[in-house]
């Protein structure tokens, strides 16, 4: 019965639900994928190990034990290469059964209920990948979108990142079959949720990947970037994509911008260049969160020693509750500077590029706070000054009380400027300024 409602769903479907109305997403996602770590040799065993260490306060912030899901970081997210690739029914779909059910790696993952349901009982929503990009399928038959959605709610999943590499790229038919499923099965996912957090990687390409100035949005956040990579220039390329969508009101609650997952601790190069070093991923994760882009790791959170050396960055809490703040403008770049730095390389197609050596981001806090970000991309240390005059929303000749979120001092009350000095090479000053 529920697949045959979803089929007539997918016959007849009228595109009315917005994901921005579905109670995901009302702050920026934080969570973890295995992508950037794992890519093609992630297994069930891989990803509950990931929720077990999710879930562990063997370590302490401020003093006190406390997990990545304490924290907020407690949706867990499978991607590629779940699926078993072949060629399945008459039109030889790659890892559609002739019914339009996905295929699953049983050797891989012998069961994926099982672990869904573990996560659950740790407290941690799971996210899915469809329209993969591993063995791509050629099916654009409804019956194949209705097949991918039921297997997300029979295998107990409560998130789903739609890549754009098959031929389901429907993002409409997308979100009005997870709509209905979801009524379906009593409103609620196997964890709980209300909705179905919806991710758009590229699904549909274009303008079709970002929402509508008039309000249309059918997901809760979407790639406004190219895939990343685990080096500072490709950092510096998918940041640069926020602020053109941020400045048109196209990055909100419920429906963020995101230059891609999170790099830091991830040691998986694929290349001879080294991982980003402490001061790069700090000022990685400090301009995602001035921005408001949703916060995905995805280092290999069993590995001690990795997550140690990049702890005191993923549990920055002054840090984590700018992102999380939302007063009317997700946080834009404000100033560059005219003179260029080079990088190489800079991303998975783009060998060489170069970036002014000091950008500045501002976004504006709900208790009339005001957070700014200084970055220095020199290749070497540097001072930054910023003055009130510069920054909107700020009295040019004002007296405003400074707060280092990395130092985690309050640096005292300074009247028209603030000056950072002798920032490291690839680094930040992340300040959040206030008039009390």
């Amino acid at each position: 019965m529920k697949y045959n409602t979803l089929l007539i769903v997918a016959a007849s479907y009228v595109a009315c639900t917005y994901a921005a109305n579905n109670q995901r997403a009302i702050t920026p996602p934080m969570g973890w994928r295995d992508w950037n770590q794992y890519q093609g040799a992630i297994t069930q065993q891989i990803m509950e190990d990931t929720f077990t260490a999710l879930a562990s306060r063997k370590r302490q912030v401020n003093g006190v034990p406390m997990s990545l899901v304490d924290l907020g970081y407690n949706d867990a997210g499978l991607d590629d290469n779940w699926q078993n690739c072949g060629g399945y029914g008459p039109n030889n779909y790659t890892y559609h059964n002739a019914s339009g059910y996905p295929v699953v790696a049983t050797d891989r993952f012998p069961d994926m209920l099982a672990m869904t349901t573990y996560a659950h009982s740790l407290n941690i929503t799971v996210g899915w990948y469809h329209n993969n990009c591993e063995c791509h399928d050629h099916c654009n038959d409804p019956m194949c979108f209705v097949g991918d959605v039921e297997s997300l709610f029979d295998y107990g999943y409560d998130s789903v990142k739609l890549d754009g590499c098959g031929q389901e790229e429907n993002i409409e038919l997308w979100y009005d079959l997870l709509a209905q499923a979801l009524i379906n099965r009593g409103g609620k996912t196997n964890g709980g949720k209300e909705g179905i957090l919806v991710e758009n990687c590229h699904n549909g390409g274009g303008s079709k990947n970002q929402p509508s100035p008039n309000g249309w949005c059918p997901f809760n956040y979407y790639r406004s970037s190219t895939d990343i990579r685990p080096v500072f220039g490709s950092i510096l390329a998918n940041l640069q994509s926020v602020p053109p969508l941020v400045q048109q009101n196209l990055s909100y609650p419920g429906c963020w911008a995101y230059p891609d997952m999170l790099e830091v601790g991830v040691t998986n190069t694929q290349s001879d260049v080294p991982p980003l070093n402490h001061s790069e991923s700090r000022a990685h994760f400090s301009a995602w969160c001035i921005v408001s882009a949703p916060l995905i790791l995805g280092l290999n959170v069993t590995d001690d020693p990795t997550v140690d050396s990049v702890w005191d960055i993923i549990t920055n809490q002054e840090a984590i509750a700018i992102n999380q703040d939302y007063a009317g403008n997700s946080g834009t770049l404000f100033y560059q500077n005219d003179t260029l730095t080079p990088f190489a390389p800079c991303g998975w197609w783009l060998p060489n590029c170069s970036f002014p050596i000091a950008l500045y981001f501002y976004k504006p806090l709900s208790n009339g706070d005001t957070a700014i970000l200084l970055m220095n991309n020199a290749p070497v240390a540097t001072t930054l000054s910023v003055n009130w005059s510069q920054v909107p929303g700020l009295q040019a000749t004002g007296t405003y009380k400074v707060r280092d979120l990395w130092l985690h001092q309050d640096m005292g009350s300074f009247s028209n400027s603030y000056t950072c000095t002798n920032i490291p090479s690839h680094d930040v000053c992340f300040l959040r300024l206030s008039t009390n």
